[in-house]
């Protein structure tokens, strides 16, 4: 619980911020819930490793900033190397190691997270409790169920069809989340089709259908907005 509030809660805290940089709707992390796992996996992270006894606000915030580095850079790497994403960069930011993390990012987020332990955290385990009780103890399963359908869905996604969607789908854009924002957001919308969209479709008639196909097929038909490159 602790882990999948904090996800929703980082992913608000980054729609907003990228959405008011970006002047248009940014609807960030990579799977399709409103959740950023990394946010989650952090704050478990620094609430299972820093120190019971911790010393000094200054000790306490030490730690903090080098777990989260960790988990940040961590997390980075395998977004890279496992799903090839890279979902934020660094590397114009000064200090940073291998855009993957930097300094001053560290020290914003040890801020964050001090306040966190010392403010938001003990509110957030009474807020908890209560909807545990309320539900009676389903809540959590409920969520765990629907978080892991995510997960098993969107690897699904990358492993039979998300190859063959960035190469006819524009993700030039610096957010390097289209794919996800064309699972979602087309739904939703209806336009005449493009005559490249219809090619598409022609061709994929035209092939011996495998799974990969029938994902890429859905999509395209489902999402009437579906660009394609020329």
């Amino acid at each position: 619980m602790i882990f999948i509030t904090y996800a929703v809660i980082g992913w608000l805290w980054e729609s907003v911020f990228c959405s008011f940089k970006a002047k248009h709707f940014v609807y960030r992390g990579f799977l399709l819930g409103p959740y950023c796992p990394v946010y989650g996996f952090g704050v478990v992270a620094v609430l299972l490793l820093i120190p019971k006894e911790y010393g000094t606000l200054l000790n306490l915030y030490f730690n903090i900033v080098v777990i989260v580095t960790i988990v940040e850079y961590v997390t980075s790497w395998l977004l890279e190397k496992f799903f090839n994403m890279q979902l934020w960069d660094y590397s114009k930011v000064p200090l940073n190691i291998h855009g993957r993390v930097a300094v001053p990012v560290s020290v914003f987020w040890g801020i964050g997270c001090l306040f966190l332990v010392q403010v938001i955290q003990p509110r957030v385990e009474e807020m908890i409790q209560y909807f545990g009780q309320l539900t009676n103890g389903w809540l959590p399963i409920i969520l765990f169920v629907a978080f892991s359908m995510d997960v098993l869905s969107t690897l699904l996604f990358i492993v039979t069809t998300k190859k063959e969607v960035e190469a006819v789908v524009d993700t030039s854009d610096s957010e390097n989340a289209a794919v996800k924002e064309y699972r979602l957001k087309h739904i939703f919308i209806n336009v005449e089709e493009s005559v490249s969209r219809k090619r598409l479709l022609t061709n994929l008639s035209t092939i011996k259908p495998q799974l990969k196909h029938r994902n890429l097929r859905r999509i395209v038909s489902n999402y009437p907005n579906f660009k394609v490159k020329k």
